[in-house]
């Protein structure tokens, strides 16, 4: 049995698989730590989910309360690994135990991706505690962008930067974007990789990748997660320029801006209201119009970068949707892909308005068939873990 541990920028998930079937055992999940509405719910196979709303002021607490809810059904003894979605570390993409030097690879690059990688640091160090001596090994998220071209992942600076520094675009839900490129080869392809996809993981962090071949060939964050799509906290794609004259006008220093572009940006920072996109349905119900500009602005975000995959995989086979936003609000597909049928892309409003879970929502006669997947992430960090194990 192998524990995953997932913790978002706003959330702390867990399952527990049996490997190699994969067959999940145990999940839980605390959703919106750290705010007054906090929610904790898991669940054994073959249970009815327990849900409760409780306070859950960081992601120690969310940890605690996961492994007291498993270890009153299943000896935390059984468990053979801890696996990690790990996010950035200098000099490491692929899947690695997390030894205190890959840690310290980690530390060098927490500027980069200060919430998600000190998320991860306190949950590994928590684990070191709760379950010494388990192996905890990290899949890093960039391991399944490391074949983007030259050509996509430099930036137009001084070269002796990326040389010295590593600077350069690395990619993140590689877990997430690879598991949609397997599940659609897999169910749709007769298991031939030699489709194209546009894979738009959308939630409370947002990205769009174009795979080719089973491969990632490009993807929209960068060396960071802070920029591409608008995320719920974070600014997403940024003219920096635009930033050097806003840190003159306000006098801020890096610290400042750092942390105002990560924690009031993107989706909150438009709004006003929240970086929730069930938060900002709600008020633009209402007619709330920073809302609606919210809304609209992450919409237009996707619909460009899944225009230039086209023009870069020159035509694609699939749009899937997956993530928390992409599986659930038919309100932002359609949104996303409305007057784009000169591309090829037709979506049938009664599916995507119908769906429950997963399928079609394109037009029965769309050479590009548009899917909703939910993503299993875990179960593509079960398998590195468990092949790294073996």
């Amino acid at each position: 049995m192998i524990l995953i541990a997932n913790p978002g920028s706003t959330s702390y998930k867990c399952k527990l698989l049996n490997m190699p079937d994969g067959e999940v055992l145990f999940q839980a999940a605390n959703e919106r730590i750290g705010e007054a509405d906090s929610k904790f719910s898991y669940q054994f196979k073959n249970t009815a989910k327990q849900e409760r709303a409780t306070p859950i002021p960081d992601y120690f607490t969310a940890i605690q309360l996961t492994l007291e809810a498993l270890e009153s059904q299943i000896s935390l003894e059984e468990i053979k690994a801890v696996g990690f979605k790990v996010v950035l570390a200098k000099g490491f993409h692929g899947c690695v135990e997390l030894t205190n030097h890959v840690i310290a690879a980690m530390q060098e690059y927490l500027p980069l991706a200060p919430v998600h990688n000190q998320a991860y640091l306190r949950a590994i160090e928590t684990f070191r505690k709760a379950l010494p001596g388990k192996p905890l090994i990290g899949l890093f998220e960039t391991a399944f962008h490391k074949n983007i071209p030259p050509e996509a992942y430099l930036y137009g600076i001084p070269y002796e930067f990326y040389e010295k520094y590593g600077i350069r675009k690395y990619g993140f839900h590689g877990a997430s974007h690879r598991f949609i490129a397997e599940y659609v080869a897999q169910k749709y392809r007769a298991g031939k990789h030699d489709e194209r996809i546009i894979s738009c993981h959308l939630g409370g962090s947002s990205s769009v990748c174009a795979i080719k071949n089973g491969v990632s060939i490009d993807t929209s964050m960068g060396m960071s997660p802070q920029c591409g799509l608008l995320n719920a906290n974070r600014i997403g794609d940024f003219d920096v320029f635009a930033l050097l004259y806003l840190m003159e006008k306000e006098k801020l220093s890096i610290e400042q801006v750092r942390e105002m572009l990560i924690t009031n940006g993107g989706v909150r920072g438009i709004s006003g209201i929240s970086g929730d996109f069930r938060d900002v349905e709600k008020a633009m119900n209402g007619g709330n119009q920073r809302a609606k500009y919210a809304f609209d602005t992450f919409a237009y975000y996707v619909k460009r970068y899944i225009g230039e995959y086209l023009a870069i995989l020159n035509g694609t086979d699939f749009i899937v949707f997956t993530g928390g936003l992409g599986q659930n609000s038919p309100r932002m597909r359609r949104k996303i892909l409305e007057n784009m049928e000169n591309l090829g892309i037709y979506l049938d409003l009664k599916r995507n308005e119908s769906l429950e879970k997963e399928g079609f929502i394109s037009d029965e006669n769309a050479q590009i068939k548009i899917l909703v997947v939910p993503t299993n992430e875990e179960l593509i960090v079960a398998s590195a873990v468990y092949e790294f194990l073996q």
